[in-house]
């Protein structure tokens, strides 16, 4: 993520003047926030949520980058979760406010990974497989596992959904 960073930035600081395909996925991207923004809280990330649900289609995938995600358009749930990490980000949406959190899905039994994000005095999820917000505190079939965002990846120790 931090070599997409740095990429992320040298094409905005160039206004993707290159004139190559460097910088479409930069591009990809800042067109979701830049339509995104147009809405406000919740609504700004129930649009990125949907728009990046419909830009990746679902396939196997080993871990990506989030650039690597929308140049690719397709992945498994940790491409759209890292994908929606990054577009949070780019939106504004603070670091301390911006998790990847893998779950357990009790009710199918499965591991999954979602982004989450602290907005309004609660914990929205983000997720692949529904374009609902839904606050963690509705979602009783996940568990939380692990907790991944710009300090560390932690095992999920609380008793609270995303409290540290």
């Amino acid at each position: 993520m931090l070599l997409d960073r740095a990429h992320f930035h040298h094409c905005i600081e160039s206004n993707n003047k290159s004139n190559n395909t460097d910088c479409a996925s930069v591009s990809t991207l800042m067109k979701i926030v830049e339509e995104a923004r147009q809405n406000q809280g919740k609504a700004l990330l129930g649009h990125l949520n949907r728009s990046i649900n419909l830009m990746i289609k679902a396939a196997p995938s080993d871990w990506t980058s989030p650039l690597e995600a929308i140049t690719m358009r397709n992945g498994d749930c940790k491409s759209y979760s890292i994908a929606k990490y990054a577009a949070a980000r780019a939106a504004g949406f603070s670091a301390d406010h911006v998790r990847l959190v893998t779950v357990h899905d009790r009710q199918y039994h499965f591991d999954h990974m979602v982004a989450v994000v602290y907005y309004n005095e609660e914990w929205l999820i983000l997720d692949n497989l529904t374009n609902l917000l839904v606050r963690d505190t509705e979602k009783n079939n996940y568990e939380p596992t692990a907790v991944l965002d710009y300090k560390s990846a932690r095992r999920y120790q609380s008793a609270f959904w995303m409290t540290d």
